[in-house]
């Protein structure tokens, strides 16, 4: 049986790397997991997602989230925001950092984003969204790409209608969750959906996104939709590997699961990035606690290994454990 395929990406005549892209991901997509996964062979990474009225008024925690490095070449910054006006002076910003691919989200189903009508609020009312779109365009005149869910809950499914609405409106590129607001991370992505969506949209590029936690669930996926291309989120914190495998996949030829070895070096990496972008102490500690638990997981003993590590308040301590626990891992 031949490899599966993966597609060939093209965004205003630009092809991708690849076609797998790491998601826009809170509290997740900053640089050292950007880093990570566009070494493992992510196409594109996008930035955690930045209030455009805290870009306006230069706020320092939004700046801070446009810091990059040439080592994860081309970086989208994704914005969030329900006002036109303030979307696109949130844009001239964004072209004025010197970044070519602006993303907004209109699919976070948090209540933050819904109570500043942003995120998946703006799927309530699609009519209402060509002024949004038109205001990025005329804003920013480099790629522009949204980033949606299916609708604001199963009764209102209206993915197909915002996609050809953004297609209109000159945006270069659509990825699709494949859930509703009201199922936040609950159930399966619908793949069905997404297809409806690909089908709306014939001469536009979409972007696959939910449930993709291995290689084989990247190519269902784009079996199953005619996507252009796939983000994966959730499935790559703390497995950046899995650009990687799902590559070298395509490719036949062997890429097997990370050694103990390999996830304490790139743990240490990892952490050693993030003292250089996170200043606040608490957040670097949880930063360190999240990726310590999620580079050990699926090795034998982890589950416990995992309480104590995360019973600890210092991450040099937490950076201790976890490297006795992969040195011993690897002599097992």
């Amino acid at each position: 049986m031949p490899p599966p395929s993966l597609p060939e990406c093209r965004v205003r005549g630009r092809r991708l790397p690849s076609p797998l892209v790491f998601a826009p991901l809170s509290g997740v997509s900053n640089l050292p997991a950007r880093l990570l996964a566009r070494e493992a062979g992510a196409g594109l990474v996008f930035t955690e997602t930045i209030s455009a009225r805290a870009l306006v008024e230069d706020r320092p925690g939004a700046r801070r989230k446009l810091t990059t490095d040439p080592g994860e070449g081309r970086l989208a910054v994704q914005l969030f925001g329900g006002e036109a006006d303030l979307l696109a002076e949130g844009a001239r910003r964004v072209a004025d950092a010197g970044f070519d691919w602006l993303d907004l989200n209109l699919g976070c189903p948090v209540k933050k984003f819904l109570r500043a009508g942003a995120g998946s609020a703006l799927l309530r009312e699609p009519a209402k969204l060509a002024p949004l779109f038109r205001a990025l365009r005329s804003a920013f005149t480099e790629t522009v790409s949204i980033k949606i869910r299916l609708g604001w809950d199963a009764a209102h499914i209206v993915a197909p209608e915002v996609a050809r609405i953004a297609a209109a409106e000159g945006i270069d590129l659509v990825t699709v969750h494949g859930r509703t607001r009201a199922q936040q991370y609950r159930g399966r992505a619908d793949h069905a959906a997404i297809a409806d969506v690909v089908a709306a949209v014939p001469g536009l590029p979409v972007l696959a996104n939910g449930d993709v936690r291995s290689p084989d669930d990247a190519f269902t996926l784009l079996r199953h939709t005619g996507a252009a291309g796939v983000m994966i989120g959730r499935g790559a914190v703390g497995n950046p590997w899995i650009f990687a495998q799902t590559l070298a996949l395509a490719a036949n030829t062997p890429c097997p699961e990370p050694s103990a070895a390999h996830r304490l070096d790139t743990l240490e990496r990892h952490v050693a990035w993030l003292a250089h972008v996170i200043d606040d102490p608490d957040a670097r500690t949880a930063q360190v606690r999240r990726y310590v638990a999620a580079y050990s997981k699926g090795l034998p003993g982890s589950s416990r290994f995992r309480e104590n590590a995360l019973a600890e308040a210092c991450p040099d301590r937490i950076v201790a454990l976890a490297r006795d626990f992969l040195i011993r891992s690897e002599a097992a």
